[in-house]
């Protein structure tokens, strides 16, 4: 995608900003000072795109310490791996492999997953 052109009113010269047409459901260009109105190219119907990029850090400082939610959801039908407690705090996330449920024990912090 190209950067953004600006364009001018060809009757008063001042600039076109980017409107919804919602009755033709289209992008328009439209001048504050007069009435001129011009169409989109569909090419251009992107005004604005925000893409947000995540390392695999950034991710990890997300699911920190899960422990201390008290929205996140608890069971006590799983064994941690690591100290045989039998309650953990857990939570879905989409991964490479699909969907995963993650658990996190409440006595060591130790995290194991179940690939759904």
């Amino acid at each position: 995608m190209s950067g953004p052109k600006l364009r001018f009113c060809p009757e008063s010269n001042d600039l076109l900003y980017p409107k919804e047409d919602r009755a033709n459901k289209r992008l328009v260009y439209h001048c504050r000072s007069c009435p001129y109105v011009e169409a989109a190219d569909p090419s251009e119907w992107c005004v604005f795109r925000n893409e947000v990029q995540h390392t695999s850090k950034e991710k990890l400082v997300v699911l920190q310490d899960v422990r201390s939610d008290p929205t996140l959801p608890r069971t006590k039908d799983v064994r941690c791996p690591a100290c045989a407690n039998n309650e953990a705090v857990f939570f879905s996330a989409s991964t490479e492999e699909g969907m995963t449920l993650f658990f996190n024990c409440i006595k060591c912090g130790h995290r194991w997953r179940d690939y759904v």
